[in-house]
């Protein structure tokens, strides 16, 4: 991370040269996130090349010195630096540290390898627990047994009124696309935290920089609202309304 940080303005004026062809190479590298790429398509289409350079490594700085030492590594590839002869003169002095590959699924932390790990997870007060993530296993199967609390009918949803959509929640309606239809308008209304439910939505880029463009909360929902078309990405907001605006999601499936 030093490195790229005390090169920063250097960094910065080789990579506005192309930064289209960086970003192709930051999110095959697995990098950045599709979210972060939309994100960064968005700048470059809305403001200058520098501004996509400057946003680009504040976003790997933040992700930690893994995913830096992987972005210099990326770097050193003829097919990157040849957008400029100072970056490819430089980049080959910069001496690179051994890292775990980064990846869209631990580019945002150091994971070290585990012998084995038991754990227990247990939810009250109506929590709910979500199926953990295993990275990196090398042992063999693994076994998650994971039990509904007996005897607390208050803290189960009726099965006839939810059930899995397919993307790891333990709670979200039946029909996803006819829930948001049904509720269009209290939606509209209440939610509030749709900028970040629009990061994990994965929308077009186009499509994302239209909702944001709207001036009000309830501007931007009805405008998300108009691309529901898709049984998938009905899915997804549903998914990304439990995360972000868990009471409003409880007050219309009470």
């Amino acid at each position: 991370m030093d490195i790229i940080v005390k090169n920063k303005l250097k960094l910065i004026k080789w990579l506005q040269v192309d930064p289209t062809i960086i970003l192709q190479h930051v999110q095959t590298h697995g990098l950045i996130t599709n979210s972060e790429y939309g994100k960064l398509k968005s700048i470059s289409r809305n403001k200058s090349k520098e501004n996509v350079a400057i946003d680009l490594l504040d976003i790997i700085c933040e992700k930690g010195e893994n995913v830096c030492q992987e972005f210099l590594k990326m770097l050193k590839d003829d097919d990157v630096n040849e957008i400029s002869p100072e970056l490819s003169a430089w980049i080959k002095t910069v001496e690179i540290k051994e890292t775990i590959p980064a990846g869209p699924s631990n580019h945002q932390q150091n994971l070290r390898p585990s012998s084995g790990v038991c754990a227990s997870l247990t939810a009250s007060d109506g929590s709910t627990v979500f199926a953990p993530i295993i990275m990196n296993s090398k042992s063999g199967p693994i076994n998650i047994n994971m039990n509904a609390p007996s005897g607390k009918p208050d803290l189960v949803r009726n099965s006839d009124q939810t059930k899995d959509c397919g993307r790891g929640k333990s709670k979200v309606v039946t029909d996803c696309k006819e829930f948001l239809k049904k509720n269009h308008s209290c939606l509209v209304q209440n939610v509030k935290h749709i900028d970040v439910i629009l990061d994990d939505l994965d929308l077009h880029p186009e499509a994302a920089a239209n909702v944001r463009s709207k001036g009000t909360n309830p501007a931007k929902m009805r405008k998300l609202l108009d691309y529901m078309n898709s049984k998938a990405i009905a899915e997804r907001l549903v998914d990304a309304l439990f995360k972000h605006e868990r009471d409003l999601m409880d007050d219309l499936l009470s």
